[in-house]
């Protein structure tokens, strides 16, 4: 049993062995996972928006941003002028595409004067199954044009009746739901909900929203025994985006939209929104000007896929058990029911209890120099947080109001940087601690830090078990190669290619994250990189290199470089 860790360290025998050669296979390793971390945030982005010339039959952003530059030519609260002429473009675009329409008048709405007005569309199907019922409100606050909240989304659904008038008709009823009075305590909804008579007809509610001014349209939120509902999502859509982590942090947060209303009133649905941009949500700079037209495309495509898809269900028993659910790079969405998450976690469990004996049993691991390992993945992980967040506090000492803007407005670079010297720091702790102790055992002890946060994220949170369970079962196999394995050619790429899921995966959480929050998402982004290194760090093979040193000062060299951008443009 290997326990000493001055003597006979077993290593990661990943590159040729002279010292220049595994200099530079460190290094191009370093910066193969950087680039790839690159690749995937540059696809996190909506599709291609598509032009007036494309077949009536699909979805056009080009015809939809005509008429969101009505809709969102003013600001447009409950009651005031412009929202009359809003109410009035909506139901002139509906009688021109032939559309039966109501305008649904409430004036039980507490705190607001006059009337709430919902406008109400049908699009009749070929057999009496419950509806499908496509929601956005068309209500601004008082401060804003509203062109992504909410006049995106209305945009999207007159395009998306058009182009459905245009198909073949459907099974199911298609509802099309104006809400009013949503920046004023969800009151259309409510109404509608309370006092429409279509309301008993729906069987699957859409509601989109919006909280900044680009970025792809998140399926954020489902109603709860969502398994039937997401398995048609994956099918149905071209470009998922969507993980069940999002849905079990909403769950808990004291956010509303329209969809909260048909949640709490026991409809199954799904509710969408794009996020990115934060900074120009429920302001003067929520124009037209900004809003990026790929948002748009996304939010049409989802509706005019749904509406197809669901709107040709029969089944109306559309409840079974919550699945756990991530996209892949927006390509294809991945999902499984709980009872498989728990067999990957036992499986986790085994190969992990598999790598322990066989290291033990031929002398390539030790049980004090795992547990250091677990210790670094530990240090590891802070010490990310602490580069990352005490850069961004040094940043804000500065008090000045260019670099507040530029965080407030532009904080990409400002992210970007943060994170580089994040990782800067992260490099430096693993490059002295390459002295004490073998690759393989930051490896092994990594997994054993990442196995006790899946088994607590699938306890308490079981659908953000996915974000974790997929990167393990990935290094673990890498684990096992590393102690079983004589280090073959093949064996090394075996060894690399097993630290891609936690890029592809991990990576662009981070990217959302960002979006959700901006310049205040340090820490968590910062907590996420330091989890992605510990896994990574073990293909550097860092106790062969002769010039380790390069590997903090890269990323710090790139992250001052980015501050100073940041601060230029």
């Amino acid at each position: 049993m290997a326990t000493s860790l001055s003597h006979s360290r077993p290593t990661l025998d990943l590159v040729p062995s002279s010292n220049e050669k595994r200099t530079y296979a460190g290094l191009a390793l370093f910066i193969f996972f950087v680039a790839l971390g690159f690749f995937t945030v540059a696809l996190d982005g909506p599709p291609r928006p598509l032009s007036e010339q494309v077949p009536a039959s699909e979805f056009s952003a080009a015809r939809a941003m005509t008429h969101l530059s009505v809709i969102a030519h003013a600001p447009h609260p409950v009651n005031s002028a412009q929202h009359d002429l809003v109410r009035d473009y909506i139901t002139s675009t509906l009688r021109t595409t032939g559309l039966e329409f109501q305008v649904q008048t409430s004036t039980d709405a507490f705190g607001i004067q006059g009337a709430l007005e919902n406008v109400v569309a049908r699009l009749q199907g070929s057999t009496r199954e419950k509806a499908i019922l496509l929601v956005a409100h068309y209500d601004s606050v008082a401060v804003s044009p509203g062109a992504s909240d909410d006049g995106a989304a209305v945009a999207a659904l007159l395009e998306t009746a058009r182009a459905l008038k245009s198909l073949p008709q459907l099974k199911r009823d298609i509802i099309f739901l104006f809400t009013d009075g949503e920046e004023k305590h969800l009151l259309g909804a409510r109404a509608f909900v309370s006092g429409h008579p279509w309301a008993a007809d729906v069987g699957i509610v859409l509601n989109f929203e919006a909280r900044g001014v680009r970025g792809p349209s998140l399926m954020f939120e489902t109603s709860d025994e969502n398994g039937w509902l997401i398995r048609n999502f994956g099918q149905a859509v071209s470009h998922p985006f969507a993980n069940s982590l999002s849905y079990e942090i909403y769950k808990r947060m004291p956010n509303d939209t329209d969809f909260t209303v048909f949640r709490r009133a026991g409809y199954s649905g799904l509710n969408f929104a794009f996020i990115d941009g934060l900074a120009y949500y429920h302001t003067a700079l929520d124009s037209i000007q900004n809003i990026d037209p790929g948002s748009l495309q996304h939010h049409g495509d989802y509706l005019l896929e749904l509406a197809r898809a669901f709107g040709n269900t029969t089944s109306d028993n559309v409840r079974a058990q919550n699945l756990i659910y991530f996209d892949v790079l927006g390509k294809v969405l991945v999902r499984y029911s709980q009872f498989t998450a728990r067999i990957l976690l036992g499986l986790a469990v085994v190969v992990t209890a598999t790598v322990l004996y066989l290291g033990i049993r031929n002398g390539r691991l030790g049980i004090g120099a795992c547990l250091l390992g677990l210790l670094a993945m530990v240090i590891g992980v802070a010490v990310t947080i602490l580069g990352t967040w005490g850069t961004s506090q040094l940043i804000f000492a500065t008090h000045s109001h260019r670099i507040v803007a530029g965080l407030r407005y532009h904080p990409g670079l400002y992210i970007m940087a943060f994170s580089a010297l994040g990782l800067a720091c992260a490099m430096s702790f693993y490059t002295v601690l390459a002295r004490r102790i073998s690759s393989v055992h930051l490896l092994v002890g990594s997994c054993l830090g990442w196995l006790s946060l899946t088994l607590a994220v699938s306890w308490y949170f079981p659908g953000g078990s996915y974000l974790f369970i997929w990167p393990l079962l990935f290094s673990l196999l890498g684990g096992l190669v590393a102690v079983v394995g004589t280090h073959s050619p093949v064996q090394r790429v075996l060894l690399v290619l097993s630290g891609v899921p936690a890029v592809l995966i991990v990576i662009p959480l981070a990217h959302k994250i960002f979006w959700a929050f901006a310049g205040g998402s340090a820490v968590i982004i910062g907590a996420l990189l330091g989890l992605v290194v510990s896994l990574l760090i073990a293909q550097l093979a860092l106790e062969q290199m002769s010039h380790r040193w390069l590997l903090p000062v890269l990323p710090a060299a790139a992250g001052v470089a980015l501050l100073v951008a940041a601060v230029v443009l």
